[in-house]
């Protein structure tokens, strides 16, 4: 089977809209074709499933967004600065939004949020905290909201109770609060990977149990 490569240069550069972001007009050569793409020019992002060890519960934040004119759950996130490492804007970024400082913070996985219009890379991350120092709540009238999430789920699912910790009494009905399903692209996957990872953790303990046994 014959393979055939194409190969595509950028012959000019130009921006035609230059605000809180960038819109940048490329010119693309490939062969004897061009065409033009503008592709949204902005600083590379970060973004954390947080744990709070000593209340044992995950901290996501609520706030308005304007891209789907409504109130969206999300992991904490947010853009990095000129001259800041991701590591550093995520520990600042869960600050300004949250008042909690990082005690332990482990990089998860890099993806491109849409590659077909944006530059933008975000990096995620795991954190836990222990020690709110300040209020939090953003910053530029972000108006951000902690919200306390008792457990994670497989596909992006939220619990906010635990249903495998409910106090069932005799003669008293109690409704188990059904989880809430993320929809924002990189709040999935941070916590599919995080509920990925703990699942082939849980596996390899059960093999290894089960090894011990039969020995």
């Amino acid at each position: 089977m014959e393979e055939t490569l194409t190969k595509n240069e950028i012959i000019d550069r130009k921006i035609v809209h230059d605000g809180y972001c960038k819109i940048e007009e490329i010119t693309i050569k490939n062969g004897e074709e061009t065409v033009k793409k503008e592709v949204l020019k902005m600083n590379n992002g970060v973004g954390a499933v947080i744990k709070d060890t000593v209340k044992n519960k995950y901290i996501f934040v609520s706030q308005y967004r304007a891209g789907v004119e409504g109130m969206m759950l999300e992991i904490v996130a947010g853009k990095i600065d000129d001259g800041e490492k991701p590591e550093e804007a995520m520990k600042r970024e869960i600050m300004e939004e949250t008042g909690y400082k990082v005690d332990y913070i482990n990089h998860l996985k890099d993806f491109y949020t849409c590659p077909s219009k944006l530059n933008e890379i975000i990096s995620v991350f795991y954190v836990e905290v222990s020690e709110k120092v300040n209020e939090g709540g953003g910053v530029n009238g972000e108006n951000i909201d902690v919200v306390e999430v008792e457990m994670l789920g497989l596909g992006g699912r939220l619990f906010f109770k635990d249903p495998h910790n409910m106090d069932m009494e005799i003669g008293k009905e109690e409704k188990i609060m059904p989880p809430y399903q993320l929809i924002d692209a990189k709040s999935l996957i941070a916590v599919m990977e995080i509920e990925n990872n703990n699942t082939l953790k849980n596996m390899s303990e059960v093999i290894t149990n089960a090894k011990l046994r039969s020995l």
